[in-house]
């Protein structure tokens, strides 16, 4: 059939109508390039740890196995939760390591694991040690990792000068148990030290020598992950010298208490001392019975032979011919990358905890570390394409997060969902899969799963599904949440429509929430912009970088529609627009405002590829007609932001995505809507020919044509085809085998295609007079002392209700209010009206402030404390008013003399955001501004109480008279010694002075 051959490649002169030849053809190559393959070593000399390990890519350079639960690496960094570049354990700029620990998490931005920590010692060091002095010297010169190995020599504390006995420490690992080799330069005395207290908060631990051989114990922490079990089983290759922890045989019971850091003694010897580590998450039985059933012996070269061998199997799925070595090595890193995680989660006999805590049985592996705001958009797919069956096991498992804890993962960590980032990206993995045949899951569960995260009583989805977005007084983040809710809901809709022929009941409206990023869109600046009270937020601007937005700014999330591109393209008025809008993104100043924010990163004007919402906007200039602007953008980030060294990430790796988008871009292609299309855009193919052994045995080429030998194939009836240069490639397609040729500047060569309609039909939301989506109605602010102009603009039903009064206005057509006022406009029949209520303050009232509040926590401006606006329990949204390591000085004038009640102040405490009560209030009054009476006030709220707290702190009656109000409120000082910021400095975050008169 020649229209599902037509990307088949055909020798000049030769005829492509016969399968069996493009068959025959494959299957040469696909030998020829399989001898080649057993020639290279890739785990071993094209795979290079380290890189990410510097700068802010936050991987780590030890051992593991594909998809392996153990990460045995070591740990530079004590403390990730005050370190952000020590989220991996692990930094290549230190030059001391604290020991080696068995699980770690891959290029994350929040720190976790780094459990089961130990250090060899030997020397002096080996009889007498402490958790300070564990540290040990080491140098990169002494230091070599490549996949499933790790090497390193430590030469003594960091506070000796004078030489000391070394030790070589080797890791490598299986699945489920990491295995270490210390030899030790002198025969002297040598102690292996556990430490339990390592990194995070450490809720329970205990360690027990039950042999000479045998030691286990169990781990228990919050962190991320809020509680974390873990259970392992330690055996030593020679006896340990210290007396076993149980009862002896008289029977005499003996008196042990837990513990969480010891050392184990061995005598001196020449011979090496292995160390076996089997992990688990069920129990001690389930730790001890994955390291006999994988590591039965004690042969460490053949355990490392077998982690390589893995390696390789998994990296000689794709080769690639041509290119510098620095691409090889990058290119098979990152695919080394995307293979780390997510982990196995369960033992070997099937068992597992589940999100419930409990302990449970699957007939399938199940996995864990789901970081799918950000592999949702290349690592899933590129998995669907190298590991369906993988890719069916990570499905089946999100469909027992759901039966367990009832919902679908966002963020899992270790049976844990820590709700870190937004969206509910399950449902985007899981329609892409089934969109692309991946089958052997309960497809109406998964269809339940996903309207039940969708329908979710939480604030910001309760708004968005009401008022078709979210609004920043609603919930943080609103304009990231609302485009990102849109995104997934089409996922579900695409899904859905797929599942009609098994009678499903989903509601179509997940079409018209499809396009909810409509309500957000400002044609006036061609932006998505936060709203509140009805209107836009004032005083917008793209480069900044606030509350609004998840990680990011305007710029970087004005192309975030990928389940609608020719809609994104409508609204920038045409292809040209949209090619106009892209142009001025990436010459942009690469400079924000606003908030600090270390994710944006990997710069190139307003695209940011260290962090993912900006991973898809070099390809939509395919959908502009302009595939050369793609290759051009795409072959420059590959170019400048990707390097074969420890700081060769621009970016958090982020458990894959950064390497996965890497590994798709160097193929030629890239998706941009996982979850709604099988297409993978094509971009600019960076080796001379790269093969992807396919799961199905067939093989799928990209190759460059270096004679000009190749043709297209042609159907033989072009009547219902329109002549084009392929921008796409279709899953199917690419399953199908055979490949793409592509000419020297990387473009592909013309081809034919059917017409094809929209992939995404439904309800969409009308447009009218310039404005698509809601209504806005605009202000200039939501207080006001005299009068105030609103203007509403979009269709629907205008309704003003002022002093009691109701009216109608007219839409586009500004009019004036004196009095406080509600505006609603009923604007569809799927959505609760738009409204906005605008109040009257006393103007004779004014505000002097003696402190400097922070910009981005402006919360309305000069007047925010006396506009008689509240703010609600999330500092990040409503009206609060942020002052950063000062204190805070408020003076009032009345305007008249009046009989003072009592005065108050209202405030919020968050230690986790470092925000606290003031230490004290200072509340002053007086006639004439230069005698004052005062009374002091003290909240009362221990600093260590957790959660979002607010106080409104009133002074006690007073009854007196005066105009001047003074109020000061102590910061409470750096954060304390027990807080996660010791040292840091804190804020004061304050709504409003309350004035109560006679």
């Amino acid at each position: 059939n020649m229209r599902t051959l037509s990307f088949i490649y055909c020798r000049a002169g030769r005829p492509c109508g016969s399968t069996l030849q493009v068959l025959v053809t494959a299957l040469v190559v696909s030998a020829a390039l399989d001898a080649n393959a057993q020639a290279i070593d890739r785990a071993r000399d094209l795979v290079d740890p380290f890189i990410g390990t510097g700068g802010h890519g936050h991987t780590f350079p030890g051992a593991c196995v594909p998809n392996g639960l153990v990460q045995l690496s070591p740990d530079t960094r004590p403390d990730g939760m005050l370190d952000w570049d020590g989220c991996g354990g692990y930094h290549y700029s230190d030059s001391v390591i604290y020991g080696f620990s068995h699980t770690h998490l891959s290029g994350t931005g929040v720190a976790d694991l780094c459990d089961v920590l130990l250090m060899p010692l030997t020397g002096s060091q080996a009889g007498e040690w402490s958790r300070v002095g564990l540290r040990q010297k080491f140098d990169h010169a002494n230091e070599e990792a490549h996949a499933g190995y790790y090497r390193v020599k430590l030469v003594g504390p960091p506070q000796e000068v004078k030489p000391h006995a070394a030790v070589d420490v080797e890791l490598t690992a299986t699945p489920r148990v990491g295995m270490h080799r210390y030899t030790f330069g002198s025969d002297q005395a040598r102690t292996v030290v556990i430490d339990l207290a390592h990194r995070d908060k450490l809720l329970s631990g205990d360690v027990k020598l039950i042999s000479a051989r045998e030691a286990v114990g169990v781990r228990r922490s919050s962190s991320w992950a809020k509680d974390q079990q873990l259970f392992f089983v330690i055996r030593f290759s020679q006896d340990c010298m210290d007396p076993l922890d149980v009862p002896p045989a008289n029977g005499v019971e003996q008196v042990y208490e837990p513990v969480t850091e010891r050392g184990f003694r061995f005598a001196g010897g020449s011979a090496p001392l292995i160390v076996k580590v089997g992990i688990s998450a069920v129990s001690i039985d389930g730790a001890r019975a994955n390291l006999e059933a994988e590591v039965p012996h004690w042969d460490f070269d053949l355990v490392r032979k077998q982690a390589e061998d893995s390696w390789n199997k998994k990296l000689s799925k794709i080769q690639v011919e041509g290119g510098t070595r620095e691409q090889q090595h990058i290119f098979y890193t990152a695919l080394y990358h995307s293979y780390v995680a997510p982990y196995v989660f369960n033992d070997v006999d099937g068992n597992y905890r589940g999100m419930d805590g409990q302990v449970h049985h699957a007939d399938h592996n199940v996995y864990t570390v789901f970081s799918l705001w950000d592999t949702f958009r290349g690592l899933h797919p590129l998995m669907t394409i190298l590991e369906p069956d993988m890719t069916a096991d990570w499905i089946k498992t999100f469909l027992l997060h759901y039966q367990q804890g009832g919902r679908l993962p966002v963020w899992e960590l270790w049976g844990n969902e820590t709700d870190c980032m937004i969206g509910y990206h399950s449902v985007s993995v899981i329609a892409d899969a089934y969109m692309k045949g991946i089958r052997g899951f309960d497809e109406k569960l998964a269809l339940e799963a996903m309207l039940a995260s969708a329908m979710r009583d939480e604030p910001g989805l309760n708004a968005y599904r009401r008022k078709g977005y979210i609004s920043s007084e609603d919930q943080s983040e609103s304009v990231s949440r609302t485009l990102e809710y849109a995104y997934d809901d089409a996922c579900i809709a695409s899904y859905w429509s797929n599942m009609e022929r098994m009678g499903s009941d989903a509601q179509p409206s997940l079409f018209t929430r499809a396009c909810s990023h409509l309500n957000l869109y400002d044609p006036a600046t061609g932006f998505f912009r936060a709203r509140r009270n009805g209107g836009f937020v004032a005083g917008f601007d793209p480069f900044e970088v606030n509350f609004s937005f998840t990680e990011a700014n305007a710029w970087q999330y004005s192309l975030f529609v990928p389940q609608d591109v020719d809609k994104l393209i409508e609204l920038h008025g045409d292809e040209e627009g949209l090619e106009a809008h892209l142009d001025q993104l990436f010459t942009a100043k690469s400079t924000t405002s606003g908030r600090e924010q270390a994710d944006i990163t990997g710069l190139i004007g307003q695209y940011a590829h260290g962090n993912e919402p900006s991973h898809h906007m070099a390809y939509l200039y395919n959908h502009v007609d302009k595939p050369e602007k793609t290759r051009t953008m795409v072959k420059r980030i590959m170019d400048e932001l990707y390097h074969d060294a420890p700081d060769g990430l621009s970016g958090n790796e982020d458990c894959g995505q950064m390497s996965a988008w890497y590994v798709l871009s160097a193929l030629g292609f890239y998706p941009i809507a996982p979850g709604i299309n099988e297409r993978y855009d094509l971009g600019y193919p960076l080796f001379d020919k790269a093969t992807i052994h396919l799961p199905n045995g067939k093989d799928w080429n990209m190759t460059l044509d270096v004679n000009g030998t190749m043709a297209p194939a042609v159907p033989k009836d072009t009547t219902s085809y329109s002549s084009w240069v392929p921008m796409h490639i279709g899953h199917a397609q690419l399953l199908n085998g055979g490949g793409l040729a592509f000419r020297n500047d990387r473009s592909t060569y013309r081809t034919y295609r059917q017409d094809q309609t929209t992939v995404l039909e439904g309800l969409y939301i009308k447009t009218c007079s310039g404005r698509p989506g809601a209504p806005i109605i605009q202000a200039a602010s939501a207080a006001f002392s005299d009068s105030l102009e609103v203007t509403v603009i979009g269709c629907g039903t205008c309704t003003v209700e002022e002093a009691g009064v109701k009216r109608s206005c007219d839409m586009g057509k500004p009019f004036v209010i004196r009095n406080t006022t509600t505006v609603s406009v009923d604007w569809s029949a799927s959505y609760s009206p738009v409204t906005a209520r605008y109040t009257r303050t006393d103007g004779s009232r004014t505000i002097t402030l003696g402190s400097t509040y922070a910009n981005e926590y402006a919360g309305g401006g000069q007047r925010a404390l006396v506009d008689g606006l509240r703010g609600g329990p999330d500092f990040r949204i409503g009206e609060w008013q942020g002052y950063r390591d000062q204190d805070v000085l408020v003076t009032i004038d009345l305007g008249r003399v009046e009989q003072l009640k009592r005065v108050g102040l209202g405030m919020l405490q968050d230690e986790n955001s470092w925000i606290w009560y003031p230490e004290y209030v200072d509340v002053a009054w007086s006639m004439n501004g230069r005698q004052w009476s005062s009374s002091v006030l003290v909240p009362g709220v221990d600093r260590k109480t957790q959660g979002s707290l607010t106080m409104d702190l009133w002074s006690g009656a007073i009854g007196k008279k005066a105009r001047y109000i003074k109020v000061m409120a102590k910061n409470a000082g750096p954060c304390p010694d027990w807080h996660k910021g010791k040292g840091g400095t804190t804020w004061l975050f304050l709504d409003e002075v309350l004035i109560e008169v006679e």
